[in-house]
């Protein structure tokens, strides 16, 4: 029998026809959690359009590559364990490829990244990430946020053309000023989010953060204890005190 959702997809407040999981179910196949989930329109669905798996692939391929030369930890070897079946699949979404053109000869031992291609588009991936657990947090949709001009950035991320099509010197003057940005937003106090219920997610795998501003809300995700995003939005001031709400029933269970 087909599920009737009387609640408005997560993100664009259209009607939902199914359920989103945040984060994506196949970053913890590895692993005995349960799920966060929220109503989705099919169109705000990131398993069905095929993002969702290329984007999980994008984050382990540099880890799968690096695992003989960086001491990863063991639930990290154990979601490569179970994804790398994956990476042949998305491999035209997700592309094992050195991420500059020119590599200096003392940096040409560096494990190949991934490029995501711009169709997978994972700056709106993190921002509908967000919007889910805004939603599971204040149990509707907050119709003040704009999620399409929330900013959506990581210090490890570096938008290319093409695959290895970053100069050397260029790629570094990116990474460099990405660093300066990340050491400033470091400083601010970030309070602990929540996380699937009882059995959490592996915090090695996901956890996320928030801090507040009097109008204001970013969100600081970490995949696989590497990879950080930040997500800066305006919200109404009834979600962000249903978001502290929901921070502070977590910590007190």
């Amino acid at each position: 029998m087909k599920r009737k959702y009387e609640k408005p997809c997560y993100y664009c407040g259209e009607k939902a026809e199914e359920n989103e999981h945040a984060p994506p179910k196949q970053m913890f196949k590895a692993f005995s959690c349960d799920s966060i989930t929220v109503p989705a329109c099919k169109k705000h669905n990131s398993c069905k359009g095929g993002s969702d798996q290329a984007i999980v692939s994008s984050f382990l391929v540099p880890l799968y590559n690096g695992r003989e030369k960086y001491n990863l930890e063991p639930e990290i070897l154990k979601a490569i364990e179970q994804a790398k079946s994956a990476f042949i699949r998305t491999k035209r979404r997700a592309i094992d490829s050195p991420l500059f053109n020119d590599t200096p000869e003392e940096f040409k031992d560096l494990p190949n990244l991934a490029y995501i291609v711009p169709e997978m588009d994972i700056k709106s991936w993190v921002r509908q990430l967000t919007a889910a657990l805004v939603c599971d947090a204040i149990q509707d949709i907050d119709y003040t946020i704009k999620w399409e001009d929330a900013m959506s950035w990581s210090p490890d991320f570096i938008e290319a053309s093409k695959p290895e099509s970053l100069r050397f010197e260029n790629g570094v003057s990116i990474l460099r000023k990405n660093y300066n940005i990340k050491l400033r937003l470091e400083q601010l106090v970030w309070i602990n989010g929540w996380s699937a219920h009882p059995r959490a997610y592996p915090k090695i795998i996901y956890y996320f953060q928030l801090y507040f501003k009097p109008t204001e809300i970013v969100f600081r995700h970490k995949f696989y204890n590497q990879y950080t995003w930040y997500v800066w939005f305006s919200a109404s001031q009834q979600t962000i005190s249903k978001l502290k709400d929901k921070i502070s029933s977590q910590n007190a269970c």
